[in-house]
């Protein structure tokens, strides 16, 4: 199935999310995953923060999935999450953030429940073990592109070796990353961090 092409029955999707059907989430990730990613990437203007906050979009969503029967307009809500985590993310890194919020004034900031913060804090100690496992220069890519930021080329000029190079590391830095988190998570905590890798 192609991310963003599916047609389905909102009412029922929602139902079967809000019970736990991990298949039915992954049809609305591969939907709307693929809609809100160029929202983000247009308000964090860096491909590595867009694909954490869409992740992260989806991460809150499946923890808050049984209040999702409440809500009246899904694409409207899941757009509006996307929207409020980008600048909430450019205000933990950025300081254009209050140029950014002064345009979404309508949107409510986000307070993270007792259960999302456990989750994410148990998901950020999987991360962290799994990137401390991966050897030294697959290490180093992987934190040069996700916690500095860099490029690929900024990165392959930086380490002097062919972006080739680093689009190959990091995709294996990846999917040990994804692997560990489904030892330690389960499967579709793993499957929202993998998806977001091969959707982009």
């Amino acid at each position: 199935m192609l991310p963003g092409t599916f047609s389905y029955d909102e009412e029922k999707l929602v139902i079967e999310i809000s019970e736990g059907d991990e298949e039915a989430f992954t049809r609305l990730f591969y939907h709307y995953g693929a809609i809100i990613h160029p929202i983000v990437l247009k308000i964090v203007k860096d491909e590595a923060a867009a694909e954490d906050v869409v992740a992260e979009v989806f991460l809150k969503l499946w923890i808050n999935r049984k209040g999702l029967t409440a809500v009246t307009n899904l694409s409207g809500y899941i757009y509006r999450m996307a929207t409020n985590f980008s600048i909430n993310h450019l205000k933990r890194n950025k300081t254009e953030a209050h140029v950014l919020q002064d345009m979404y004034l309508d949107v409510p900031s986000h307070e993270a429940t007792a259960e999302e913060q456990f989750t994410v804090q148990e998901l950020r100690k999987s991360i962290h073990k799994a990137v401390d496992g991966l050897p030294e220069q697959r290490r180093r890519i992987y934190e040069l592109s996700r916690e500095k930021g860099l490029s690929r080329k900024e990165i392959a000029d930086l380490l002097q070796i062919s972006e080739n190079t680093v689009k190959n590391q990091l995709r294996i830095a990846l999917r040990h990353i994804q692997e560990s988190i489904l030892k330690d998570q389960g499967t579709l905590i793993a499957g929202i961090f993998f998806m977001e890798i091969i959707m982009h």
